[in-house]
């Protein structure tokens, strides 16, 4: 399982083209009422692409800034699900209920902190019963460790955090319910503390694949190049944002030798629309 990568070190707008989300995790600039995301199944035809609406979300906000709702909606906005947040006193996300689209509620999960750290985070079903805790153990400040048992307890997944001399994420290794390693991700940084490079390797440590993170003039992110284990690069993630400063639209190429030349072919397409 790949598993979503929460509050990495960097702080940035965009979204990436591995297992993580930039744009869900980062503060926005300005004060946001809601965000409507839609994502885009992209279609060539003669030479022209087409776009067709595949998914799309829209996430609410309270004066603090807190996210109070995320919902999924059919491109009618007929709502399919959606999730309801709630805070503690001291502004920490405490719980969080699932509904379907008839408003029913299948899911809930309780987390708890320590010392203003999350140490535990328990799901249960819509009859009350434990699916699932995550708990999460830390150095200080940094997560050091994720570890998922289902509800009998045993441990279905693990991530180890490592940090280098800086205090910034150096490395995740993810783990299989047996121990064995899943994957690993290495992070390397610019001098000014901006994420450089993401490199995968796999359990026996051969390189899978790696993102080179590219920054504009004004220092906002504006590429992500992915290449494979030879090096080449394999996709484009092009990320634009709106006059306030917010992520506007990430497009995805693929980058392939095709006909005697390299081509980059789109491949898809995410918008978002802000309420200010």
């Amino acid at each position: 399982m790949k598993k979503i990568i929460f509050a990495i070190c960097f702080a940035l707008l965009g979204i990436s083209l591995s297992a993580y989300d930039i744009a869900a995790n980062t503060p926005f600039k300005g004060s946001v009422k809601s965000v409507t995301k839609t994502d885009y199944t992209i279609v060539s035809k003669f030479g022209d692409y087409f776009r067709t609406p595949s998914a799309k979300f829209i996430d609410i906000y309270n004066a603090a800034g807190q996210r109070t709702e995320s919902s999924e909606v059919t491109p009618r906005d007929v709502v399919l699900n959606k999730i309801q947040n709630t805070y503690d006193t001291s502004g920490f996300l405490s719980g969080q209920t699932g509904f379907d689209g008839d408003n029913v509620q299948i899911w809930k999960s309780v987390i708890t902190y320590k010392d203003g750290l999350k140490a535990d985070s328990s799901e249960y079903g819509k009859d009350g019963t434990l699916k699932n805790r995550t708990i999460y153990t830390h150095s200080g400040t940094n997560l050091i460790d994720e570890t998922s048992y289902n509800a009998d307890g045993v441990i279905v997944w693990k991530v180890v955090y490592k940090y280098n001399d800086k205090n910034q994420l150096e490395a995740e290794d993810e783990y299989f319910s047996d121990g064995s390693l899943d994957e690993e991700r290495v992070y390397t940084y610019t001098p000014d503390g901006k994420c450089d490079t993401i490199s995968y390797f796999d359990e026996s440590g051969t390189l899978t694949a790696k993102d080179v993170f590219r920054y504009g003039a004004n220092g906002v992110l504006n590429e992500i190049t992915t290449s494979g284990a030879d090096n080449k690069v394999t996709e484009r993630l092009l990320v634009k944002y709106d006059t306030i400063g917010n992520i506007s639209r990430v497009t995805t190429y693929s980058v392939a030798r095709k006909f005697g030349t390299t081509m980059n072919e789109m491949t898809n397409m995410t918008e978002f629309v802000y309420q200010y």
